[in-house]
């Protein structure tokens, strides 16, 4: 019984409307903490905050880190990234309509 609703469970997450779901709310997730963060640099690197607290430091010390994720796993900066790419180097193979 228990294996049953496990594959059902594996399949069901396993639809493209769901990866689909997972992937946006990822996105919007990693917006949010990206502008909280870039918000709060700011305003410390421009001494509009003057009470510096533990919170603060997080939202300071994570930037670095959520910059490095962007540039390596979703702009066109990344290794491998055949957005920008001539027609033949694409990798599914199809050429886009003009």
């Amino acid at each position: 019984m228990h294996q049953a609703r496990d594959t059902m469970n594996r399949q069901t997450f396993q639809s493209p409307a769901w990866r689909a779901l997972i992937w946006f709310l990822s996105w919007m997730a990693f917006g949010l903490l990206l502008v909280q963060s870039v918000t709060v640099t700011l305003d410390w690197w421009q001494n509009k905050r003057t009470d510096v607290g533990a919170w603060e430091w997080l939202w300071i010390g994570l930037l670095p880190v959520l910059v490095f994720v962007y540039f390596r796993f979703f702009s066109i900066f990344r290794p491998g990234c055949r957005a920008c790419a001539p027609d033949a180097d694409r990798r599914d193979g199809k050429t886009p309509k003009t």
